[in-house]
């Protein structure tokens, strides 16, 4: 049956989940293997993912718990959520006027032999210049993000990214980042976004 409201959500137990199905992904995507042996761990597999669904409950949990850092508010992100096994993840800091993401992309994230790629990248500046807007209280969705490339992104490479507020025009903000590995710049991006009040973005989320 799935869990009752009176049982609280362990946070580090989910975030361990969501680093082992992250392991299963890098593997998944290099290994060579036997057909039985793969056949073995698909069974395997659909065996956890069956005794899990028992815990998924209806509704969902809240999808944007809220806390004091971006992490805490987007747990669940493609690009930085801790509790998501698709996210690299990024790790945040907030060093103002920077927002300052530190990842470390597997082979998942693969486009040309040995780099990033590149829709991955986008996404991530699309999460980084967020978190810096909403660090310096101009939080709202993207209008236009434009990247552009200067050097390919190694894999399995500590990689920085920073972001900044650039300038404000009534509702709308302007922000720009770099991506660097090693002190090199790789990509660099600029964005425009639209200030909405973050109570009006937590009401798209109500039941329609």
């Amino acid at each position: 049956m799935p869990p009752d409201d009176s049982e609280p959500l362990d946070d580090d137990a989910l975030a361990r989940l969501a680093e082992s199905v992250r392991q299963l992904i890098e593997v998944t995507v290099t290994l060579d293997a036997s057909p039985e042996r793969l056949a073995d761990a698909a069974a395997q597999i659909d065996a956890v993912v069956a005794a899990l669904r028992d815990s998924v409950p209806n509704p969902p949990p809240p999808r944007y718990p809220g806390g004091p850092t971006a992490a805490d508010v987007f747990p669940y992100d493609y690009v930085m959520g801790r509790w998501n096994p698709l996210a690299a993840p990024i790790r945040f800091t907030w060093q103002d006027p920077l927002a300052v993401g530190i990842a470390r992309f597997g082979t998942a994230y693969e486009g040309p032999p040995g780099c990033v790629h590149g829709g991955a990248i986008a996404a991530a500046f699309d999460q980084v210049l967020n978190v810096a807007n909403l660090m310096s209280g101009n939080p709202g969705p993207t209008a236009r993000l434009e990247t552009r490339f200067r050097a390919p992104t190694p894999l399995h490479r500590e990689v920085r990214f920073e972001g900044w507020v650039t300038a404000r025009e009534e509702r709308k903000v302007r922000s720009a980042g770099r991506l660097l590995v090693d002190g090199t710049v790789t990509a660099e991006a600029e964005g425009l976004f639209i200030v909405i009040d973050v109570e009006r973005v937590m009401r798209l989320l109500e039941p329609r």
